[in-house]
């Protein structure tokens, strides 16, 4: 009778392939969450965006076909990469898919879809259902930074929305209230803040000191606490804000725990609502806001702005709170192209 040896060769056996990849996509998912710490899982942004990334490789995978301004919408893990299956993610197959996100996304999103990718494929290559990581490729690479110019509002554009939001609401037009609306543009022109942040101010995070009041922002990315100094226009916006919700919602004043912008019903504002509430006012000043959160153009507004006005890049950095001086950089950038261009049309150049 043969006998038969075991050869231990001290490497793990291969995983069978019995999971789809949308169900190994989601096992990724559930094993990146894990790894996070309470307060980012809370928030819940990262796996977000991971799952929206997925998604989009989906299908670009297949081959979906989606109008141009709807290529983000209705991402769905499970649907979109239902028909793709291992063998699609290969080098070659996520080339072309690369060069068809670059059509459809900036270079800052598809360089985090494929950071997205590349730690999916490792996964699936250190549990040996791929043989090779497809994303161990030089021909896989793309720079966030190399072509990035931050997407803002202009300041004609500010000052039309500020002019349209002060226009009273008409018909069944509920999500408008003209002071808070006023206030809540000055306030992101005027301080670069970030959505959650706004939804998360409180109105005690105004300091009202003698030499120059300030918001002194307590829920930021990361948590990276600064303040930042309130113009003129956006503290009369403010008071004459919290006067009018004084006298028109019940309870009297508001604590300063409270948050600092509510909806029209009192509830706190969110990030969605804030979104929504800035493209109706867009809408009705004709102004066009670029794609992406709409705060975020005002944030990028404020950059450029403080930039231009010659403010150094390490004070622009704390006053936006970025923990990496690159990001900065692109406000500084901007800035120089346009003394550039205005040297360049007094003949100076």
């Amino acid at each position: 009778m043969a006998t038969t040896t075991t050869v231990r060769t001290g490497k793990r056996p291969a995983a069978p392939a019995t999971l789809s990849v949308a169900e190994l996509a989601e096992q990724w998912l559930t094993a990146k969450r894990a790894l996070e710490s309470a307060g980012q899982a809370a928030k819940g942004h990262s796996d977000r965006a991971r799952r929206a990334d997925l998604a989009r490789w989906g299908r670009l995978l297949t081959a979906i076909p989606h109008a141009p301004a709807d290529e983000d919408t209705g991402l769905d893990v499970a649907t979109d990469l239902a028909e793709v299956c291992l063998a699609d993610l290969s080098t070659d197959e996520l080339v072309s898919a690369v060069a068809a996100a670059k059509k459809a996304w900036s270079d800052a999103t598809v360089a985090r879809m494929l950071s997205t990718m590349r730690g999916f494929t490792r996964w699936l290559t250190r549990r040996q259902l791929l043989s090779l990581d497809p994303c161990d490729s030089e021909l896989l690479r793309v720079s966030s930074r190399k072509q990035r110019r931050p997407r803002a509002v202009e300041e004609p554009d500010v000052e039309a929305m500020v002019l349209a939001a002060q226009t009273e609401p008409t018909g069944r037009q509920q999500m408008f209230w003209p002071v808070r609306d006023v206030a809540l543009l000055r306030f992101l022109a005027g301080t670069g803040a970030r959505a959650e942040e706004i939804c998360g101010a409180t109105i005690g995070e105004i300091d009202r000191r003698p030499e120059r009041p300030i918001w002194r922002v307590g829920r930021s990315k990361g948590g990276k606490q600064r303040d930042v100094p309130l113009r003129g226009d956006t503290v009369d916006a403010l008071d004459h804000w919290l006067e009018d919700r004084t006298v028109t919602l019940p309870g009297g004043a508001p604590r300063r725990g409270a948050p600092l912008f509510v909806r029209t019903d009192g509830t706190s504002l969110t990030e969605r609502t804030l979104d929504r509430l800035l493209r109706a006012i867009a809408l009705r000043a004709a102004v066009g806001l670029p794609a992406g959160a709409a705060a975020h153009a005002f944030r990028h507004h404020y950059g450029v702005t403080l930039a231009l006005r010659g403010v150094p890049q390490a004070a622009i950095s704390q006053l936006m709170g970025h923990a990496d001086p690159r990001t900065t950089a692109i406000y500084t950038t901007v800035a120089a192209s346009a003394l550039i261009g205005v040297l360049d049309d007094a003949g100076l150049l």
